[in-house]
């Protein structure tokens, strides 16, 4: 892949390392804006963590991570500029490796209370089992990202349990997953579990979607913050 079809308007995430090589930020959301091939420059925006603009200084060294059709790709660039410019300051960086693909990695999580229907899909249902007639649960969500969501649950589900899940962001998002861990927490006095599950089965389009529902809300955030200066 080349960098001029990342797309513009793609999100990207941002993992950062020091002069020495070590990493010292992860998680950090952006979105690709261009791509100049003759001077080999590229421009982001400026990353942004819990809405709040992360300061990059020239010089640093980023892996910029995407997805892209149903594949995750990262390479390594070094910042070489910023600009500010409202309402989102942008950094001008060289890419210094080629694009490779990578296994699955984990995103960036976003706390965030979202309603959300499940239901446990036995062991020993059939492979053709209708599994969308099975009685939903309610629950909502501690966080999400594009590679899985953490529920808040009145039932403790053991690693390996896997769910049958709907969630609507602007429209309603169907996913198979696996769940991860479960803690026990108490809200309100009652004993309840927070369910790491990690998506399975998740048509691309609805991973995009999640993806930029948490850039989105992460730049109404961190708009919201400014207003409130």
């Amino acid at each position: 892949m080349k960098y001029r079809q990342i797309g513009i308007g793609t999100k990207i995430e941002l993992e950062l390392y020091n002069e020495k090589g070590d990493k010292i930020s992860t998680g950090l959301v952006s979105q690709y804006e261009s791509y100049d091939e003759e001077s080999n420059m590229m421009e982001i925006h400026a990353p942004f963590t819990q809405g709040k603009i992360y300061t990059v200084h020239p010089g640093a060294k980023v892996d910029i991570i995407f997805s892209k059709e149903n594949d995750i790709y990262m390479f390594r660039a070094e910042v070489i500029d910023r600009k500010i410019i409202e309402p989102i300051p942008m950094l001008w960086v060289k890419p210094v490796s080629p694009i490779e693909r990578i296994e699955r990695r984990s995103f960036f999580r976003m706390d965030c209370r979202l309603p959300i229907l499940y239901h446990v899909i036995e062991k020993n249902a059939k492979k053709n089992e209708n599994i969308e007639k099975k009685p939903l649960k309610k629950c909502y969500t501690r966080d999400i990202s594009g590679g899985g969501v953490c529920i808040v649950t009145d039932t403790e589900h053991k690693p390996g349990t896997e769910i049958h899940a709907y969630i609507t962001i602007e429209r309603e998002i169907c996913f198979v997953g696996t769940v991860v861990r479960a803690i026990q927490v108490r809200e309100k006095g009652k004993i309840m579990f927070e369910t790491g599950i990690e998506y399975k089965q998740i048509e691309n389009r609805d991973r995009e979607k999640i993806i930029s529902f948490v850039f989105e809300t992460q730049r109404e955030r961190l708009r919201k913050g400014w207003m409130m200066v």
